[in-house]
């Protein structure tokens, strides 16, 4: 047996592996072997003769196991029926080395089908089943040769369990079974590796895959940035969004694993996603260069993942989303909060076949915003629109006006002093260059303070004057009025390069609850107008005070220089 397995890898391989061992024992009575310190070895010297000839294979294999571990196997027959039956196999602490280098012969040479494991098998036995085998704390390591500078990636504590492995004339093709398996479930503990440009790290404290159950489950998984606020755009140079994702656990089921095995497409029925925390800051007072965000929003960032998608459902579970942005005039942030979060995707999808069968893309979300209110928003995205054309449309219920100091303050410099929000319904057509439709805003007691910025001084100062007129004169103090006539909301907005998607989300209703509370875009010029005039008029006034005191001081210094110089003629005359 020793003897025909060692010549089985070498004709199998063509040479190229050969087998080493320091101990086989075999238990003819028992049928239980061990096998130490096995090594699958390759022959470089067979292996550069093939690259010279043109026949040699994209990846070298370097295989060390600690110890390999079969109980009961069926020696005799395995002899003298040539079928071979195995209880257990256990593998404990393999260690693969996969060398990748991609020769371009390999794309142009048709090198013939690959032979069947049943017609690598089928010289030394007819039949091979074992009802399990387990591969114990794996490590893995890959070694791109692929560029210039070799890159090398690895994976520990990987664990594989297989079940009902049968290889026979027949097996190849039975659909019940994957790869000549009942099942293959493989889990990886404390998966880490930085994304590409090195602004993030990405953690999973554990991956499980079944084949039997057509299923991916990873827990306890997250994104964080490897950089403080200040030093990540100190990094990239440029404003932008810096993402903290964490998540409790995010399942995807009814896997298509032919087709995510063989085309590296995955094909799904549902995800799950628990409990994520989802944190985005965007910095727009970070001197650099603007980051541009046109084309970058969610369904057209997911246009570019490399791996073709197509999940029928997403479902989302008990998330808390937080927007968070730093002015550049105020230099003060402001933050949107949305808690208790639930809600579904469907068709998630850059798959062009499935896009031209429907190119929408829709999720139905219920959240509290701010905490405190509850909001309803449908999205509907066109995946096939090269301008990102969506559409927004809900609900905000009722809620106490002035929780929205946290938002406005900062960023439209403007304090609520009192309002009651009733209703916020709201519809909206954006792309990536514009926002365009409607709102009805329902409040009550509406009453606002201007804030204005001053150099020197860390707060925002009060505008007590402007304030006075807003709520006086400009603002409405509810809505419907006393007409009982409720004022529209229109929305017109110009996107510009800049704006991220969610920033824009709320941008396009701030557009809208401007007009709906009085202050339309002709009150605002002429407010506006109006303001540069009493400006300029108060900085005149201030002008001729501040003259008006040097005129006064300058009077008082001639006549104290005139008083000096009497008292010394005086005492002049006295000597």
């Amino acid at each position: 047996m020793q003897r025909q397995l060692k010549e089985l890898v070498l004709r199998s391989s063509d040479s190229l592996y050969h087998i080493e061992y320091s101990d086989f024992d075999l238990n003819i009575t028992s049928g239980n072997a061990t096998l130490s310190d096995f090594r699958l070895i390759p022959d470089t010297a067979v292996y550069e003769k093939l690259v010279r000839l043109k026949k040699a294979p994209d990846n070298l294999f370097i295989l060390s196991v600690k110890k390999l571990s079969i109980k009961n196997i069926g020696a005799r027959k395995a002899y003298r029926e040539k079928i071979l039956d195995i209880d257990n196999i256990t593998i404990e602490k393999p260690n693969l080395t996969i060398i990748g280098k991609r020769y371009k012969f390999n794309d142009t040479v048709r090198v013939g089908k690959p032979k069947t494991p049943y017609q690598i098998l089928k010289k030394v036995f007819k039949q091979m089943r074992i009802d399990s085998i387990s591969l114990k704390d794996i490590s893995l390591n890959y070694i791109n040769k692929n560029k210039p500078i070799t890159k090398h990636t690895s994976l520990k504590h990987l664990e594989i369990d297989i079940s009902d492995v049968l290889i026979d004339s027949l097996s190849g093709s039975d659909p019940s079974r994957f790869y000549y398996t009942k099942g293959i479930n493989v889990t990886v503990h404390d998966y880490h590796i930085a994304t590409p440009d090195s602004l993030y790290d990405a953690r999973v404290k554990k991956i499980f895959f079944s084949t039997s159950e057509r299923k991916i489950i990873l827990d306890k998984v997250s994104l964080l940035p490897r950089y403080s606020r200040e030093d990540f755009y100190k990094q990239t140079g440029k404003t932008g969004d810096i993402y903290t994702l964490k998540f409790k656990q995010i399942a995807i089921n009814d896997i298509d694993l032919q087709d995510f095995l063989r085309a590296q497409v995955l094909y799904a029925g549902v995800m799950n996603i628990n409990n994520p925390d989802v944190q985005i800051y965007t910095n727009n007072a970070f001197k650099g260069k603007t980051g541009i965000k046109t084309g970058m929003d969610p369904q057209q960032s997911l246009q570019r993942v490399a791996l073709d998608l197509r999940i029928k459902r997403i479902n989302i579970k008990n998330a808390k989303i937080s927007y968070s942005e730093t002015d550049k005039i105020t230099n003060a942030t402001g933050e949107i909060l949305f808690t208790h979060t639930n809600g579904y995707i469907l068709n998630a999808t850059n798959d062009d076949d499935q896009k031209k069968r429907n190119p929408y893309m829709r999720a139905f979300i219920n959240t509290q915003f701010m905490d405190a209110a509850p909001l309803s928003v449908n999205f509907k995205f066109n995946l096939a629109a090269k301008d990102g054309a969506f559409n927004y449309s809900g609900e905000l219920g009722k809620f106490d006006g002035k929780i929205m100091d946290k938002l406005v303050k900062p960023l439209a410099m403007v304090h609520i002093q009192s309002a009651d929000i009733e209703k916020l319904d709201f519809n909206v057509n954006a792309s990536n260059y514009s926002g365009k439709g409607h709102l009805e805003f329902y409040y009550k007691n509406l009453k606002i303070q201007l804030l204005k910025k001053v150099d020197g001084k860390d707060e925002l100062q009060k505008q007590g004057f402007f304030s006075a007129i807003a709520n006086n004169l400009i603002i409405e103090k509810n809505n419907p009025g006393k007409d009982s006539v409720l004022r529209p909301g229109p929305i017109d907005l110009q996107r510009e390069p800049d704006v991220s998607f969610f920033s824009f989300l709320y941008k396009g209703l701030l557009d809208g609850i401007k007009p709906a509370v009085g202050y339309d875009k002709k009150t605002e010029t002429q407010v506006n107008t109006a303001i540069v005039k009493v400006s300029n008029l108060v900085n005149k006034i201030k002008e001729f005070k501040e003259k008006r005191k040097e005129r006064r001081e300058q009077r008082k210094n001639a006549r104290q220089a005139k008083r000096d110089s009497l008292n010394k003629i005086k005492e002049n005359k006295g000597d």
